[in-house]
């Protein structure tokens, strides 16, 4: 998310930008079907998704049809709500609080903006105008990162809006989100260790 602005900087060509970013997705791919290697059945799921994810983006650079990128992007959203699905799953799951279940937390946090970025692209690639920006937002998912973060985060900067109804909606959705998962998933982190810790066990 913070290497790709650079990268459009400092390579002449966007062509260039677009591989770099899709071998390292393919990279965060790779490890994606590591964190579901101990499930057989996820593992499967998630073997099928990268494995379509890097062949239509092969296709694509070669045959340069819009309809794959689209196709590529949606199965790219699938497979992040898969990993977030996984992840959550684990932090439900583990009673003890490690560097591994903050860590876990994290990314939690940083899919669900990812995933709304894609729900914002496609928003608009169905409904055009549904954003106003400085630029055509619907050019590039990369601007829907940054009006997602900005939104997950309510810092709310004002520099991309939601115009229509529905962009209004899956705004206010995002921002509660974000709001009570920091709310609820700091609550249980705090629960964990203070139960881990003894506090309120007398010791």
């Amino acid at each position: 998310i913070g290497l790709r602005p650079l990268l459009d900087e400092w390579i002449a060509g966007r062509f260039w930008a677009d591989v770099f970013t899709d071998v390292f997705f393919a990279c965060a791919l790779m490890s994606g079907l590591h964190a579901v290697s101990g499930q057989p059945r996820q593992l499967r799921l998630a073997l099928l998704l990268a494995t379509a994810i890097v062949i239509l983006g092969l296709l694509h650079y070669t045959l340069q049809i819009q309809v794959l990128d689209r196709l590529q992007l949606g199965l790219s959203a699938i497979f992040l709500m898969q990993m977030l699905f996984m992840i959550w799953n684990h932090i439900e799951k583990e009673n003890d609080v490690t560097i591994e279940l903050v860590m876990a937390a994290a990314c939690t946090y940083i899919l669900i903006g990812m995933v709304w970025a894609y729900a914002y692209y496609f928003l608009e690639s169905f409904h055009p105008d549904s954003f106003k920006a400085a630029e055509n937002p619907g050019d590039d998912l990369w601007n829907f990162y940054y009006y997602s973060f900005v939104t997950l985060t309510t810092m709310g900067y004002g520099d991309i809006l939601a115009i229509t109804r529905s962009a209004r909606a899956l705004s206010i959705l995002e921002a509660i989100t974000g709001q009570l998962y920091l709310a609820i998933m700091i609550s249980r982190l705090v629960g964990l260790h203070a139960s881990q810790s003894g506090i309120g066990k007398g010791k």
